[in-house]
């Protein structure tokens, strides 16, 4: 049995900056997006900013499935990269993340495999959400 959620590592808001759509059809539609957002580090993770970009494909049954990679910059200037794929339905959604760097400084992070758990707010056009690391 595996536990999902471990120790809080962060919370972040993310802004989309671009949105367009790629293609549509009867059964789904595909966005191109990108996005700025700031996240605030709990349990030795550090505070930064990270931009990324991806793609999503909405369906009609209001599930939407994304694929995001970027880059995270600590707060002490130190660069990662991430990927991530989430899934999101009525607002809500949940991402599998992780990183990848070379720092030493970082180290313990390459490889981390962190799950998210937020709400889109479309008055404010803020994605919300809290990481935890995965526990395998």
């Amino acid at each position: 049995m595996v536990t999902i959620g471990g120790r809080k590592l962060f919370e972040e808001i993310d802004r989309p900056t671009r949105m367009k759509i790629i293609s549509e059809n009867s059964k789904s539609i595909e966005i191109e997006a990108e996005w700025a957002g700031d996240l605030k580090g709990f349990n030795g993770f550090p505070d930064g900013n990270k931009v990324g970009s991806g793609t999503s494909l909405q369906g009609k049954n209001g599930v939407t499935i994304s694929h995001w990679e970027g880059i995270f910059t600590t707060s002490d200037g130190l660069e990662l990269s991430f990927k991530g794929r989430d899934m999101s339905k009525n607002n809500k959604f949940v991402v599998l993340r992780t990183y990848f760097t070379n720092s030493d400084n970082l180290n313990w992070m390459n490889g981390l495999i962190c799950i998210l758990e937020g709400e889109f707010t479309p008055e404010a056009n803020e994605f919300k959400s809290v990481g935890y690391e995965w526990l395998k």
